[in-house]
């Protein structure tokens, strides 16, 4: 069913269960190829929006990893960065030589991934990588880019699997763009 919020849905469940049986693939692909032993590559999902694409991406991930979660926040409870990410939740082990596979939603302004991917970097990892659902290249404020993503969109503000407006609307099963027009006296 179509949340009111919702001005077109972008991505249906299935075919981000598609796509995403698709980067599990390529991915496992790579870390074999790659001759990566198992147990070294540690899956950091970035909460809260990283669950449900996490929870999807495992299905298809074949290679024997660990999962770890961190909390790290640009926003400020609305629709813009505040340009300022934030470590709310940190790990709690050690990256020293593993092979780090950063798990998140989107990539927009890329200013929290290039922060934590200078931060996992720091800490010992002996690669990062990112995988992500979407990747909003017009979003871009820090010249960086995930290693695999799986839809390109344009530069609208989106809610759904994992999306949120002020922590809401994240458990809607599909992308959509969101009507912000309607958001200012939408009564939760």
């Amino acid at each position: 069913m179509k949340h009111p919020l919702v001005k077109k849905i972008i991505f249906t469940n299935e075919q981000i269960e598609a796509r995403t049986k698709q980067l599990g693939e390529e991915i496992t692909n790579y870390y074999k190829n790659s001759k990566v032993k198992e147990n070294t590559v540690i899956l950091i999902g970035l909460l809260k929006g990283c669950v449900p694409f996490l929870s999807t991406f495992m299905k298809y991930f074949d290679f024997q990893c660990q999962s770890e979660y961190m909390a790290v926040s640009s926003y400020l409870g609305g629709t813009k960065t505040s340009g300022e990410p934030k470590i709310n939740l940190d790990l709690n082990l050690s990256l020293k030589d593993k092979h780090v596979l950063i798990v998140e939603d989107i990539v927009d302004s890329g200013i929290t991934l290039n922060y934590i991917k200078q931060y996992l970097s720091l800490k010992g990892a002996k690669e990062v990588k990112i995988v992500c659902l979407l990747d909003k290249p017009e979003g871009r404020k820090i010249d960086i880019k995930p290693d695999w993503f799986g839809f390109e969109v344009e530069n609208q503000f989106l809610i759904g699997y994992g999306l949120d407006y002020q922590e809401r609307l994240r458990n809607l099963p599909y992308v959509a763009v969101c009507d912000i027009e309607k958001l200012e006296d939408w009564k939760w």
